[in-house]
Order: structure tokens, then sequence, then C-alpha cells
């Protein structure tokens, strides 16, 4: 919890959205006119040198009923029994006469009436099996045979036709003839049409495209294949691994996109680390830049003009860096209330920061830059000793 150790002037600005010390129990140690909320029972105390009054409350009048007089909205305030209706008033006690009356009401019985709407008991008779006459009959000789069709009796198909039937659901054959087989191929791709290769006297050709596609037979097989240089028209997607075993990859792309956020150069180093890498920029007549990891300094390096390269600062540099432009220090004696801290920084561009040593608490008090080398640090009360440590940062 951060501390003011100063007075604060809010100069006749308001202070909104604020709650005044809420705590189960008074604060220790009050000044006059100090103040806090009491989450006990819910009021507002103020401290008046000797004790803690309650000024709490949201009485902003009384008013006299019937039967009453007095009343008013502040100071003490007195109400008087003077009698009304139904209202007696004695010397040492008030009756009140009341009369009221009781009606109950008439209930009937309750009963549970169940109903079988939508039900009903079916009365169940013989099921019999009715048979169907269409597939059978009984002959001359009272004798129970299946019903003549229309089909001929013979063989049906050949070398140059397959025979049709059509069976009813009683799987007789109610009808049979033949269709001739086709000796015409129709050839379809992916661009262009075929006008149909005759099986018996045509010859269907399964051709390449150069630098693409290589297509060869042997007896039965038909093989397609890569030949040994490839050229792709178009785009190419690969939805595998890509290895590329060559000594040199020429890219001729204005734009390349990786999903990998990760780019190892020396793949194919071994043993004890000994190559530089880096990525230097093509400018075209004028001198290529890069960025080059120099393995001898085992740092990062940048040149700007091709020539000179600087060393792009570590964590440890930066860190250095750092530390040249801050300092800490612990004031306080428990007597001085005005304390001069000496940075050396040669600027009054620097931030303060104050915080407590033993509760660690941000700590607040006036704040003067003195010179640029000095700030003042005043507090409304002297500090004990040690306990307050003062940051100093500078800026720019």
């Amino acid at each position: 919890m951060a501390r003011y150790l100063s007075n604060i002037n809010l100069s006749n600005n308001q202070l909104q959205n604020a709650a005044l010390h809420p705590s189960a129990t008074a604060p220790s140690n009050p000044v006059e006119g100090q103040v806090y909320f009491n989450t006990t029972d819910d009021n507002l105390y103020i401290y008046d040198g000797a004790n803690w009054v309650d000024v709490s409350g949201d009485i902003t009048s009384v008013v006299a009923g019937d039967g009453l007089t007095g009343g008013g909205s502040s100071g003490e305030v007195t109400l008087n029994v003077v009698g009304g209706s139904g209202i007696t008033v004695n010397a040492d006690n008030i009756e009140a006469n009341v009369s009221f009356g009781l009606e109950i009401d008439t209930f009937g019985s309750i009963s549970l009436v169940q109903g079988f709407d939508g039900l009903e008991f079916n009365g169940l008779g013989a099921i019999s099996a009715k048979v169907d006459n269409t597939s059978i009959e009984i002959d001359g000789s009272n004798q129970l045979s299946l019903k003549t069709t229309s089909v001929t009796a013979g063989s049906y198909g050949s070398s140059t036709e397959i025979p049709t039937f059509t069976v009813d659901a009683d799987g007789r054959l109610t009808a049979a003839s033949v269709a001739s087989i086709s000796t015409t191929l129709n050839v379809a791709a992916d661009s262009g049409s075929g006008d149909g290769v005759a099986l018996a006297t045509d010859t269907l050709t399964i051709a390449g495209t150069a630098n693409e596609i290589e297509t060869s037979i042997s007896g039965d097989t038909v093989t397609i294949g890569l030949p040994d240089d490839v050229t792709i028209g178009n785009n190419l997607l690969v939805s595998g691994n890509l290895t590329v075993s060559g000594t040199t990859t020429t890219v001729n792309t204005e734009t390349i996109n990786l999903a990998d956020n990760i780019i190892t150069l020396n793949s194919n180093a071994t043993g004890s680390a000994t190559e530089d890498a880096g990525i230097e920029v093509e400018r075209g007549d004028d001198t290529n830049v890069s960025v080059i990891w120099d393995e001898s300094a085992t740092r990062w390096t940048f040149t700007n003009d091709g020539t000179n390269y600087e060393n792009i600062p570590t964590a440890q540099d930066i860190e250095d860096a750092i530390t040249d432009r801050e300092m800490a220090v612990s004031i306080g004696n428990g007597t001085s209330t005005q304390y001069y801290v000496a940075h050396n920084f040669g600027t009054r561009d620097v931030i303060v920061q104050l915080f407590d040593n033993t509760t660690y608490d941000t700590v607040f008090a006036d704040v003067t830059r003195d010179s640029l080398s000095n700030v003042l640090i005043e507090f409304a009360s002297a500090p004990a000793l040690n306990s307050i440590r003062v940051l100093i940062t500078r800026i720019g």
C-alpha cells in the first residue's frame, strides 16, 4: 500500500470515487480530524481529539404523525403522545383500543378424478392369412401348381449378346431377352474429347507431356512417370516433404511465404562451430549489407556499408548501459525532514521513486530537482534511520 509522507493539496479539485478507510476497528493513534468507516456497524466516525464521534445517519427530519405532536429537522427532537382515535393517554400508561375481524372461506371437498380419454380396449378377433392366388393355381387334377408366364423356353445370350431378365415378387421370370455388347470404348480426359475406340481395330495411346510426364509400355504393363529433367509450366503443390539434394537452389520469385518461424543456416555443419552465417541483402549497384554471426567473436554483427561491421548489443551490454543510468540509496535519520540526494547524471530529466524499506510500500514525498546533479526530498515528519529507499533513473 502506497503511503504519503507529505500533505496533499488538491487545489480545490474534487476527490471522487474514494472510500474513507473501511475498517472493522478504529485506527490506532488517531489525530484530530481523522475519518474512518466502520464495516461492522456501517457507520462513519470522525476523531474529535478525544473520542470517535459517529457522524453517520440519513434522517433529515422527524414528523409527528396521528396522536403525536412535536418533531423537527435539526438538533434534539421531542415527540409527545396527545391521544387520538382509539388511543387513551394516562399518567403512566397508554391504552390502545383496536377492533378487528376475521373471515374464513368455505372450502369444498377435493376429489381426484381419473379420466380415460384417449384410452380404449379393443376386442381382438381371429387373425387369418389370405392367400394371394395370382402366382399359383389349382389345375384340372386339383393339384397346386405355378401359373404359366409369357416367357418362351430356351437359351438366352451369346458371345455378342448378354441375357436380360424380369423377375416378379414371387420369383418367377416374367420376361426374358438379350442385349448387344458394345464394341466401342468412349475415351475422356481433363481436356479434349475422343470419338470412341473400336475394341477390335483401334489403338488406345497413352501419351505424356514434354519435360513433365513420360510413358512406356512393356507387354501388358503401362508405366507413367517423370523424366530426369522436369519442367512444371504452372503451380506445383507438394503435400509431403521436399528434399533437394543438389548443390544450388535458385528461387526466381518476388515473394517467399514460409510457415516455419525459424530458418536454419549451416544445417550440414558437424563438430565444433567454425563457420560464420548470416543474411545478405542484394542492393543492385549499391553495396550489399548484411547481418552476420561472427563465430570467432561468438556474437552477432551487422554492416551498413558492406565493409565496417558493428556489434549488435547483447543483454549484458544493455544491462551495463542501464547501470550507468540509475542509482539507489537509503535515507532517513529520525531527525531531518529534508534530504539532498546526489546522482551526478548532469540532467534534471530523472525519475524519482520512493518506497518503505520495511513494508516495501510505495512512499510519496515532495521531490524537487534541485540541480543537474541533486534532488531534494522533503517529508512532513522525519523518517526513521534508513527507512526510505530512493530510486533515481536518468531519461535520455
